[in-house]
């Protein structure tokens, strides 16, 4: 065996949603500069982004994050995608937040409030622990704005960057639970295959209303694949769809098709900006060695 470069990585997830959490690796990222650093990852390291993130080592579901020293905040935070694009996610902060606090990479502070910087700005979190244990984690969003309005769909931008399309329910399904997978699978499929090759949307949410600020959601990505998760962007951006008819709604419980949920309140005084309290679980340490003897040394994914 011919081992090359070896990564260590922390596992965990956020409603059922994967994040691995490179903690250590070969990549030479510019810790001082996020925005270059994304770059860099982007343009020069494929071969490392599928050697975690493709089968047989990972799955087409599970998203990376990679940790870098900060000098404006308690740490930096880049994500990695199967697409090659560098997807902001409020659950990877909360993922990555959790575990280093929880495997004492990061120190657990008095007063409970983090700074993580991104390539997209500098995020204050909140986590609240018991012990060593991360039993909560508070994030809030920026901006939300509905983009769009028809009879058959909304478009919802949040931090004026992310947009994404929320469905009503069709006749067609029932309901959003297991009994209606393929179906639901079906539609997310057909919907992601219908949008234009220059769509600025990033997912694809089916909606199911319930009553007093209850929902059921599945979240597609631009492939048809469902999202294992809730969302925290799916959260708000459904929450800025129902404002629109009912701006007195004081809080919102989105419910997944596997059986987690996430709960999320407005601001004081904001009708644009809403708040997630949740909790992520860290399910494992893993290393990863490149051996470019490997016939799948770059993995492969399946649908």
């Amino acid at each position: 065996m011919n081992v090359e470069k070896m990564f260590a990585a922390i596992d965990t997830h956020v409603a059922g949603e994967t994040f691995r959490m490179v903690v250590h690796s070969a990549l030479q990222l510019n810790a001082q500069d996020l925005q270059a650093g994304k770059e860099k990852l982007l343009q020069k390291y494929e071969q490392e982004r599928s050697l975690l993130l493709n089968e047989p080592r990972g799955h087409r579901a599970i998203n990376g994050c990679i940790v870098t020293p900060s000098a404006t905040a308690d740490y930096g935070l880049l994500f990695v995608n199967h697409e090659n694009q560098s997807h902001f996610n409020y659950s990877g902060v909360v993922a990555t937040l959790t575990a280093l606090l929880e495997m004492g990479n990061l120190d657990i502070k008095k007063d409970g409030i983090y700074q993580v910087e991104t390539s997209n700005g500098v995020y204050d979190v909140q986590a609240e622990c018991e012990g060593d244990v991360v039993e909560q984690v508070t994030v809030e969003s920026g901006p939300c704005q509905l983009v769009e309005s028809q009879p058959d769909y909304h478009t919802v931008a949040v931090e004026e960057s992310r947009h994404y399309l929320v469905c009503p329910l069709p006749e067609s399904i029932p309901s959003i639970t297991m009994d209606y997978y393929y179906s639901i699978l079906e539609w997310g499929s057909r919907t992601a295959g219908s949008l234009p090759e220059d769509s600025t949307v990033q997912g694809i949410v089916l909606l199911e209303r319930g009553s007093d600020g209850e929902v059921r959601s599945v979240t597609f990505d631009l492939e048809g694949a469902i999202v294992r998760s809730p969302g925290i962007d799916t959260t708000f951006a459904i929450y800025t769809v129902l404002l629109q008819e009912d701006d007195s709604l004081p809080q919102l419980v989105n419910h997944s098709i596997f059986g987690s949920f996430l709960k999320a309140s407005r601001l004081p005084d904001s009708s644009v900006r809403f708040s997630i309290e949740t909790q992520a679980f860290v399910t494992g340490e893993h290393q990863f060695i490149y051996n470019n003897a490997d016939p799948l040394e770059k993995g492969f994914l399946l649908k």
